[in-house]
């Protein structure tokens, strides 16, 4: 069962690379605290950080479960790339704070029951990218994914071109 578990983390666990949060930097307000709640030294933060940005980190490996856990700390906005398999809990959660927000998920996160019902209740802005991502721990993935956000793009779909990568 633990190695099922582990294993399960590891298919669930795709890392960011840099050139994926770069689209996001336009649409972003100076001076806020931005929360990344599923990152661990991740790609998203040091980018952030490299651009003047206060970001506070947790991560469940860390001790700080973002489905459970309240923060004890001031933010103004959330930005991450949650595991996949729990981006219900993680959208629902998000919409719950009543800020804005960006994750990084596979565009079919825009199909689903629960998730049509959060995104006509709250809204959602997508932006879609011209290519797949090829996320940082390996190789390459079959699926396209794109930014989620609440009260962050100007539109609720853009389309951004991807650097690098």
């Amino acid at each position: 069962m633990i190695k099922a578990l582990k294993e399960h983390k590891l298919a669930d666990e795709y890392y960011t690379p840099r050139y994926a949060v770069e689209p996001l930097l336009e649409y972003l307000p100076n001076n806020i605290t931005i929360w990344e709640c599923a990152g661990n030294d991740s790609n998203i933060t040091l980018l952030l950080r490299g651009h003047g940005y206060n970001v506070i980190e947790t991560h469940i490996d860390n001790g700080f479960d973002f489905l459970k856990d309240e923060p004890n700390f001031d933010f103004d906005m959330i930005i991450t790339n949650p595991p996949f398999s729990l981006k219900n809990g993680f959208l629902e959660r998000a919409y719950a704070y009543n800020k804005p927000f960006c994750f990084l998920l596979p565009l079919t996160a825009l199909e689903g029951i629960k998730r049509g019902k959060l995104y006509s209740k709250y809204g959602v802005e997508v932006m879609v990218f011209n290519r797949r991502i090829q996320f940082a721990n390996g190789g390459n993935v079959w699926f396209s994914s794109g930014w989620f956000c609440h009260n962050v793009l100007p539109d609720k779909l853009i389309f951004k071109e991807l650097k690098n990568g």
